[in-house]
């Protein structure tokens, strides 16, 4: 699975708790499946942003899929 990340820096390797304590479920590493929706949390102010794109893989995991 391909997952992107928007910032307005590079993320190498997330780590948990480094978010903004304002997001709408708190604190936390944000990602989605959709790259457009990526660039709209990367892009929050003039000086642009990145897209950071991560595979993860969800071999053994038990994955609860909302959207079916």
């Amino acid at each position: 699975m391909i997952i992107y990340h928007g910032s307005n820096i590079i993320v190498e390797k997330p780590l948990y708790g480094f978010g903004k304590t304002t997001n709408d479920y708190g604190c936390g590493f944000y990602c989605t499946e959709d790259p457009e929706l990526a660039k709209e949390w990367a892009c929050v102010d003039e000086n642009g942003g990145f897209i950071n794109t991560y595979r993860l893989d969800t071999n053994g995991l038990k994955v609860l899929e909302l959207n079916e």
